[in-house]
């Protein structure tokens, strides 16, 4: 592609699931901003976060590699901004930038190196709230409250991009739709508890046939003491919280076209992961794999039209966003991003389900042993230790979807038959060939990196303030 001056909009919501969007197939929530950006641009249908917990997963996307190789494995991970990246690539061309929201991403005290204006605020799972009792509350968020800040980062951001003339990248990360269960008015009130309907794994799930992680994490944030009703009320503010993101996303829009940007400014619209919301009785996340977690929403506009209108169908992963997004602004990737760019692929219109990977992979915990009890009388609002973080590795193929932990329960799952994940098939002799060579691939997988074909036998290192052959990445 030849070089271009595009402008980019990153905008990041948290813990936003993609079947909670009108152009996701939900039937009620009417994300018409969102719904009208994935008409202007191209949908990916099945992408997979690079792991279910935020600071991993945000490296993995800026710097285009996998979480078994970054190994950063918690909340709260950074990595050193000299590793190569999306935003340092931009920068590097003389791009101006402004990031405003939640980092959870780049070592804190040298977040002024990569952004020229910022406001950095993360408000965690607004913990010292005095209504955020338990992980399931939900509440209105009061309109002067420290903790109410989307409106805050969207005027911003609206009025770094006022200011900018090209080029220039702007990346909006949202608290919303995160727990606590929260939104101001009118927001608070859209959605009435009594007409939501919950994922039938909220009632029907077995014990005996899952992670034995998804019971201990029930019991730490004590869901034998939410009804029915408390569960509604929280999934209906969290489409509330939803709304909200998505009248932000409006106004962001409106001021590219009052600012003549929409022509050239490249949007990308993507969540780190997702929630559990009632999901196997279950909020928040924990290192799972369920599609309400692991399955990411994401659109990409491109200001020439580019894919307009139409869905990308095949397996993507997290990792292959970076990638994309460059080879559509003329850029070249750093070598060491190991994401697949499909922007030809779009260009060509060559987006079915025959496009894409043939597996997708997501991966989660750290190297401690999974917990296996329950601490008698613990209580957590968000599944921090010694909630279980142990290890384990996502695998999807086709309709098939194997998840398997170091230390605990695996799981196999017919997406096409069951999408609520509730029957696991794993173990079960009419699906061994199955389950034989997914973990195989799974493996392999893991096991390897894929080095982006660049054309030549040899990297020209000195383009990268990090010695990629001899140094690993931060830790």
């Amino acid at each position: 592609m030849a070089q271009n001056s595009y402008n980019l909009l990153i905008i990041t919501p948290d813990q936003m699931r993609a079947d909670y969007m009108g152009c996701y197939g939900h039937p009620t929530i009417g994300t018409r901003h969102l719904d009208a950006l994935a008409k202007e641009g191209i949908r990916f249908d099945s992408c997979y976060c690079a792991a279910p917990l935020c600071g991993p997963s945000r490296i993995s996307f800026a710097t285009s590699t996998y979480f078994s190789e970054h190994n950063h494995r918690n909340y709260g991970a950074t990595v050193s901004p000299d590793v190569p990246n999306l935003v340092s690539a931009l920068k590097r061309e003389g791009y101006r930038t402004g990031m405003f929201g939640k980092n959870h991403l780049f070592t804190y005290e040298r977040l002024p190196e990569l952004w020229d204006e910022l406001d950095e605020i993360c408000l965690g799972n607004c913990d010292d709230h005095e209504k955020y009792v338990h992980a399931f509350s939900s509440f209105t968020m009061e309109e002067d409250h420290p903790y109410h800040i989307t409106g805050r980062l969207t005027d911003e951001t609206v009025d770094f991009i006022r200011r900018q003339e090209s080029p220039f990248i702007a990346w909006v990360n949202y608290q919303d739709p995160h727990p606590a269960f929260a939104c101001p008015k009118p927001y608070d009130t859209l959605f009435k508890p009594e007409d939501v309907v919950l994922d039938r794994s909220y009632y029907d799930y077995d014990k005996s046939r899952e992670p034995v992680r998804c019971q201990v994490w029930r019991e730490h944030s004590r869901m034998d003491l939410c009804t029915e009703e408390d569960m509604k009320k929280a999934a209906a503010a969290y489409m509330g919280q939803i709304r909200y993101v998505d009248d932000m996303v409006g106004r962001l829009m409106e001021t590219l076209k009052e600012t003549g940007h929409d022509k050239d400014t490249i949007v990308l619209f993507f969540s780190d992961h997702g929630e559990l919301l009632g999901n196997h009785s279950m909020t928040h996340k924990i290192p799972v794999f369920y599609e309400c977690l692991s399955r990411i929403p994401v659109i990409i506009r491109h200001p020439e039209g580019i894919g307009a209108g139409m869905t990308f169908e095949g397996l993507a992963e997290e990792v292959d966003l970076a990638p994309t997004i460059l080879e559509f602004m003329g850029i070249a990737a750093p070598p060491t991003m190991v994401g697949i760019s499909w922007a030809k692929s779009i260009e060509c219109g060559h987006t079915g389900r025959d496009a894409g990977r043939e597996t997708a992979l997501c991966e989660a915990g750290i190297a401690v042993p999974t917990l296996k009890t329950p601490v008698e009388g613990l209580e957590l609002k968000a599944p921090f230790a010694p909630t279980s973080y142990g290890c384990g590795s996502m695998l999807r193929k086709g309709d098939y979807k194997l998840s398997i932990y170091a230390d605990d329960c695996c799981e196999l799952y017919d997406l096409s038959r069951d999408p609520g994940e509730i029957h696991n098939l794993y173990g079960m002799a009419e699906y061994s060939a199955v389950q034989q060579e997914m973990t195989l691939e799974l493996l392999k997988r893991v096991m390897s990196v894929k080095v982006r074909d660049t054309g030549k036998m040899e990297w020209d290192y000195a383009e990268y303030p990090v010695d990629v052959r001899e140094e690993p990445l931060e830790k």
